[in-house]
Order: C-alpha cells, then structure tokens, then sequence
C-alpha cells in the first residue's frame, strides 16, 4: 500500500481532537480499532488507519487490519472506531469461567413463539451452478457424514439462493435473464407448496455501499432488495424469503448513528442475521446477544429469526477464514447467545429466534490449499473429510443444546425439501449408498479406490 505524505500532519490534527476522550480498560472482546494487534489502541492505530485511509483492501489471502467493519476498504468509518475506543486498553478476561449472559426467568415469561429449530446451512459443492464442481462434490460424496447425522436427527437443509438472489448476475440490475434463472433455480429447488424460510444471498456492489449510505442512498438499496423480495414471493407464495446477513452488526450496536434497513427487515418473510466473529479467544456472548435481541426488536417479533453462525475466523496475518473455533468458543459466544436472545415486546409477549444454523462452504479448502491442483481425489476426499468431520461434531452439540430449548414444536423447515440443487433425493443418501449416521464408515470413493487407511496430510491446518 501507498503510504500518503502527510501521514504525520494528518494524524497530529486528529489526535488533537480526542483530547477529551476517557482511557479505560476494556476487555478483549471489546477492544475495536486495534489494528496492530498490541491490546491497546493508541496513536500506532491511528497512524495504521491513515496510512491506508480511502485504499481498498487487498484480495484474500492478505489481510486488511485497519478495515475493522469489514467493509473492504479503510475509510472514515474505521477512523471513528480508532478515535471512540481511543486510549483503551485490553485487560485479560479469565475463560474458565465466562460471563454468559442470563436468560431471562422463565416465570416472568410469556413465550409466544415455538422453541427454535437447528438447520442445515453448509455450503456443500454439490449446490454450486459449475458443473465440475457440483460433479465432483457428488463423486466424493462431500459432506456425507454430516448430511447423514443431519437427516436422521430431523435437521432440515435451509435452502440458499447464491449469486445475487434474484439479482442472478449480481450486477444491481434485474434483467428478463436473470428472472428466468431465477425461476429455474426456485423450479429445480423449492416446491409450490413450500412454506420455510428461504435465503436470497445478495451482496455485491450493494453490500459495502450500505456502509457508507445517507438515508436517500440506503432508501434506493433497500427498494431494488424489495423488488427482489416481491419477484420471489410472487413465484412462491408461501414461502418466507429474506436476506442474509441483515441487519449488519454495526447496525445494531449502541453507537450506530447511520441509516437502518428496518422497513426491509419489516417487509421480508424472515431474517437471517449472521454471528460471524474473529476475536478468537474473547468472549463475544453479551455482544452477540444484543445483536439478536436488536433483530428481533426491528421485526416486532413478527418476522422469524434464523440466525445464521459460522464456524471459521479470519487469519489476522494471513487473511481469510482459514481456521476453525473450537465447538465450546462457537456455543458460548455464537449458539448459546442467540438461543438465550429474548425481546418482550409492548403487551408483555415475549419472542425469541425460530432457528439457528451453521453456514460454512466447502470451497474455502480449495482456497487455502496451494498444491489443490495437483491432488488426486483421495487426498481431496482426504480434506473435505477432515472438515466433514468437524462440521458432525459441531452439529452433535448443537442439536444437544437446541434439543434442551424444544417443547413441542412443528418443525420450521418443509421435509419435502432435500438439498439444494436435487430436491428430488433425501440428505440421507446418494444413489444407492446408505448413509448410516455414526457409524464412522465412510462410503468408497469410487469401486477402484478408496480413500481408508490413508494418512490426512493437513489436519493440523484446520483446528485451533
């Protein structure tokens, strides 16, 4: 990166107006806007934000410190998160014994809404428009393990809608080519009959806009994913759609001063904010917490909440989600959180989410795996096995914990719905192999070779 001249005088003048700003100890979880990692925000962080202000940040691998909204630039937003938690400093928190937020007292409650569900969110190869890689994920049987735990436990695929929802090409435009791929995927996907959630997965160039917008800017993003919304519903009726993601984190913390998204939140027939976090080894609970409470404040307890986690944080150094939590970090400061969510709202009914789901995609070792296009297909199955397994023992304990949060409650998701991209077949199984949850044997690659009784070259990459 460029570093501008005037670093030095620019950061001065900045400096000069923090004067009035409190040092205080914060904790690890809290401490935003340390882009040099040092457990303090100081005047190195500052100098590290100007240095880099109005640049773009690098594509993945890199890492881009100074975008703490992730926003893909470093811009006047991540300036203000330096100077607001100026002179704070981190004080080391004890997770032995972490602060949970309490749920509230069940006597005191009058819960409206049915215990939450666990569903199905992985991005598995099989679901991608490519062919090779669809084919492939097919041939490998990806996933097979934790599709098959998934299956036999009740735990439904949450069907996605990649590439732009309705927006197909994801150029912030919908054109008559994209209507019709849209309708194909939902034909392909989605029965008439279909009564879930839906997810319409569309960023683009909107996405980081909606960080900057003014209120007639965000009016214009929030009426094009509208129309999205109403095409959709439209072509399935019945179904809930919304969109990923929203609201952002940023838009539900105490100092968000900027434009909200309410009146799409309000308009969709459901939400899918997300808990992705970084701060491995922090405590997010109580922030993670009031993200979903703030969601389902801005639905009125209405619109159904299907919180979407992720297992994976992102390499401080290296960039990219390339590790994974641990399945305690993920339950404390994702799952645990969002379950123990409550908003009561003005006749004294209160509401809490519908569903909680793990989004991960298997592309992502691809991605960080350099020698990928020299491996044969027993070290790929070798990989996608190492992340399979993973994903089982994470989805163990989820639906553990979600199993103690359930009365008797209808399921959220249609069991018509198989996965993504072949509704026709169960999640269970593939052609003729059956997949029996548990059982730790894992189907053949193919009659000629088989990926047992060979070493997994990268497992140490995968976990902390």
């Amino acid at each position: 990166m460029n570093f501008p001249k005037t670093r030095g005088s620019a950061a001065c003048a900045i400096v000069a107006t923090t004067v009035c700003l409190a040092s205080t100890g914060t904790t690890l979880a809290d401490l935003h806007g340390d882009s040099t990692q040092d457990n303090k925000v100081d005047i190195a962080d500052l100098l590290d934000v100007v240095s880099n202000f109005n640049l773009t940040c690098p594509a993945a691998p890199k890492a881009c410190p100074t975008d703490f909204d992730q926003s893909d630039r470093t811009d006047v937003a991540d300036l203000l998160t330096v100077l607001t938690n100026w002179g704070s400093v981190a004080e080391e928190t004890v997770d032995d014994t972490p602060s949970l937020p309490t749920p509230p007292s069940v006597v005191s409650e009058r819960m409206v809404d049915p215990a939450p569900v666990l569903i199905d969110s992985i991005y598995y190869d099989s679901y991608s428009r490519v062919h090779s890689r669809a084919q492939l994920g097919e041939e490998l049987d990806q996933g097979w393990r934790t599709r098959g735990h998934n299956a036999t436990n009740g735990v439904d695929v949450l069907p996605y809608c990649y590439g732009g929802g309705v927006d197909q090409d994801a150029d912030s435009h919908y054109s008559a080519e994209d209507l019709e791929q849209f309708e194909a995927w939902l034909d392909a996907n989605i029965p008439l009959e279909y009564d879930g959630p839906v997810v319409l997965d569309m960023e683009g160039d909107w996405w980081s806009m909606m960080d900057h917008a003014n209120q007639t800017t965000m009016d214009e993003i929030m009426d094009f994913y509208i129309q999205g919304l109403e095409y959709a519903e439209s072509m399935r009726p019945n179904a809930k759609f919304g969109y990923w993601g929203l609201p952002k984190k940023g838009m539900t913390a105490a100092s968000y001063s900027g434009p909200g998204v309410d009146r799409l939140l309000q308009r969709s027939g459901a939400i899918f904010p997300d808990t992705y976090e970084s701060n491995v080894g922090g405590n997010d609970a109580v922030r993670m917490q009031a993200h979903i409470e703030a969601c389902l404040e801005k639905t009125q307890g209405q619109i159904p909440v299907y919180v979407q986690m992720n297992p994976r944080y992102r390499d401080q150094q290296l960039g990219g989600w390339r590790h994974f939590h641990t399945n305690e970090e993920m339950i404390r400061d994702q799952a645990q959180p969002s379950l123990n969510a409550r908003w009561t709202d003005a006749k004294g009914d209160t509401h809490r989410i519908a569903g909680l789901g793990l989004w991960d995609a298997y592309v992502y070792v691809k991605h960080f795996t350099p020698d990928w296009y020299d491996l044969d297909t027993q070290d790929i199955a070798l990989l996608w096995d190492e992340v399979d397994e993973i994903h089982h023992s994470m989805y163990q304990e989820l639906k553990s914990l979600v199993g103690n949060e359930e009365d008797v409650a209808e399921p959220a998701l249609a069991r018509s719905v198989g996965p993504i991209g072949n509704p026709s077949k169960g999640v269970a199984s593939k052609g003729s192999r059956n997949v029996q949850s548990g059982s730790g044997i894992r189907p053949a690659v193919n009659a000629s070779k088989t990926t047992r009784g060979r070493k997994p070259k990268r497992i140490a990459r995968y976990r902390n």
